[in-house]
């Protein structure tokens, strides 16, 4: 056969230079595992960033001076009483309208801060595309943003927050089973609050049986088109928005580790199973907000790089992110609906 004559040929040449069979194994080509050394890639390092963030669309970020102040507050009666607009004759005078301004609200800023050690050595002997003192940020930052996520979602999702305007669902109407009606009671909801809320802030495991609930199914997919253009294939947070008169529907799709250090990780949404109706106002009016709640932010996220040369031969440096805030309540029940214990 062919591969006998090549064999052959082979063995002939061979002979020819005075080489045996077992000189020929030194002839073979190299392995691949010969020719490589494994290094790090120089175009790719892993590193996971959570979901997305929402503090800031549920309680807006204003800037203030001073680390803590008091915040003026007509009660939120004053437009809702009815007063004897009727003037006596020609000659009558107007009745006059009587009406109160507190300052009870208040906010006092808390310090957050934390860093990381960066040594010379380590931002020396580095190998691309790694870049310690970037790394070191980017993650240190991460740290400080899941705490803020982990507060504020305490506060929009807090029962406490809202007054009577809170209801926890169980059994037949909770939003995971056939026989609710998260439709009208979204509805419902909106109508309880006395300043219209602006948004529909969800927890990352209702979101999933919100949008696939029969009750939206039917509210959407039996019209020929809808107000943001043909039925969609799936319903969006847009379109939920659009169907309640909203500006927006939030989903908090954070999540945080669950489990103690040294066991295996497990990790949990950090916006529970909860639904919350909330006003937000992106850019406050100084005299007539009507907001659920604002982070008042004394200065901003700060990064500080500070040198050490005590630590290690060669020192190095610490990168430190702070910054001060206080997430504030302001219109509260007045501003806001909470539905708790959503799903099962």
């Amino acid at each position: 056969t062919h591969t006998m004559k090549m064999n052959e040929l082979q063995a002939a040449i061979f002979a020819a230079r005075g080489m045996g069979a077992s000189d020929a194994s030194h002839l073979m080509s190299l392995s691949p595992s010969a020719v490589h050394i494994d290094r790090a890639l120089t175009n790719c390092a892993i590193s996971y960033r959570n979901r997305e963030y929402i503090a800031d669309q549920c309680m807006p970020v204003v800037t203030v001076a001073n680390r803590s102040d008091k915040i003026f507050e007509f009660p939120v009666e004053t437009m809702q009483q009815l007063a004897d607009v009727s003037i006596a004759g020609n000659r009558g005078m107007p009745g006059e309208v009587k009406y109160s301004l507190n300052s009870s609200k208040n906010y006092s800023v808390s310090d957050y801060a934390l860093m990381d050690f960066v040594s010379n050595d380590e931002i020396a002997n580095a190998d691309a595309p790694l870049q310690p003192k970037v790394e070191a940020v980017e993650i240190v930052t991460n740290f400080l943003m899941l705490a803020r996520e982990s507060r504020v979602a305490s506060a929009v999702f807090g029962a406490g927050n809202y007054g009577a305007n809170t209801a926890a669902l169980a059994g037949a109407s909770r939003w995971d089973t056939s026989t609710s009606d998260p439709v009208q009671a979204i509805e419902d909801a909106i109508e309880s609050c006395f300043v219209r809320p602006t948004h529909l802030v969800l927890g990352g495991q209702v979101w999933p049986k919100l949008r696939n609930h029969p009750k939206f199914l039917q509210y959407i997919l039996s019209r020929a088109s809808t107000a943001s253009g043909d039925v969609p294939l799936r319903v969006s947070e847009r379109l939920i928005a659009d169907a309640f008169g909203l500006e927006g529907c939030i989903v908090g799709r954070a999540k945080s580790v669950t489990s103690v250090e040294g066991q295996s990780v497990t990790t949990g949404y950090l916006w529970g199973k909860s639904a919350a109706l909330i006003r937000v106002e992106k850019s406050p009016s100084a005299r007539k907000t009507q907001c659920f709640g604002y982070t008042f932010r004394f200065g901003s996220f700060e990064t500080r790089e500070i040198v050490d040369n005590v630590r290690g031969v060669r020192g190095g440096v610490f990168e430190k992110v702070s910054h001060s805030d206080a997430e504030t309540i302001i219109g509260g029940a007045n501003a806001g609906y909470l539905f708790t214990s959503v799903i099962s």
